[in-house]
């Protein structure tokens, strides 16, 4: 019964997922044809690999282990060397997207910085190496459950945490600059003052999801369902507030112009 449920929930988060950022994708894209603006590129970019590379991939390795066990490789001489290969896309194009995450951060917030920029290379080589070990000790392919050494895992945790920590710290403070300046009086779009919001509240669900996959992996065999649901909940919840904030629909526009409306 735990695993139906588990089953269902994945399901239906991995499509809810990959939806919002096809939708996020495309928006933002079409925005940097208007703009021309180098970060929302990068971070549209970025989407793209989340969304039309890995989420796919990842669907379809589940749904191979579970239909097709002898071709992903569960049962018989090993995997084959195309569903080997999907493995090597699936990942990457996940650790990449997730790195174009902190392109963008130094790009908006710290453009020009030395600092920054060790600081960006210094989270690549730690999500790429992590990963690339995570490949070498994983037993079942295309997984979010790595069969890697613990710690290992907990490297690439803090990567992911550095990474998305740093996107929430800039985030969360220039929106609560922005924020004081709109209730002083100065011209400011309440709306892009409240992508800041959301795009740090985004970063910190991520980390969320990180931080609680490691905790919980000990007990995954034990229990499965409880890690899976808080682990998925907040991954949904990093696409909910991604796609809030970077493309808004009317009705949320409305509320956010309204409230600030009544804050100033």
């Amino acid at each position: 019964m735990e695993t139906g449920i588990r089953e269902i929930f994945e399901a239906f988060q991995g499509i809810t997922f990959t939806v919002l950022m096809w939708w996020v994708t495309i928006s933002i894209f079409r925005r940097y044809r208007v703009t021309k603006y180098l970060p929302a590129l990068v971070v549209g970019v970025g989407f793209f690999t989340l969304g039309f590379i890995f989420a796919p991939i990842l669907a379809l390795g589940r749904t191979l282990m579970v239909e097709r066990p002898e071709i992903a490789g569960l049962v018989g001489p090993g995997a084959s060397l195309w569903y080997s290969l999907l493995s090597i896309v699936c990942g990457n194009a996940f650790v990449i997207g997730l790195f174009l995450f902190g392109v963008f951060t130094r790009q908006v917030f710290r453009p020009g910085s030395p600092g920054s920029l060790f600081f960006l290379i210094f989270i690549g080589i730690i999500l790429i190496g992590s990963s690339d070990l995570i490949f070498m000790f994983e037993d079942i392919p295309i997984s979010i459950s790595w069969g890697a050494c613990l710690e290992i895992k907990i490297v690439f945790t803090i990567g992911g945490a550095l990474n998305f920590g740093w996107l929430a710290y800039e985030s969360l403070s220039r929106w609560s600059i922005y924020r004081r300046q709109l209730k002083e009086g100065k011209d400011l779009d309440p709306l892009v003052v409240n992508r800041f919001l959301l795009w740090g509240l985004a970063g910190m669900s991520y980390i969320i999801a990180g931080i609680g996959g490691l905790f919980f992996e000990p007990y995954k065999a034990i229990q499965p369902l409880i890690p899976a649901l808080t682990v998925n909940t907040c991954i949904f919840t990093f696409a909910i507030f991604s796609y809030l904030s970077w493309s808004p629909p009317g009705w949320f526009k409305r509320i956010i112009s309204k409230e600030m409306a009544d804050q100033t």
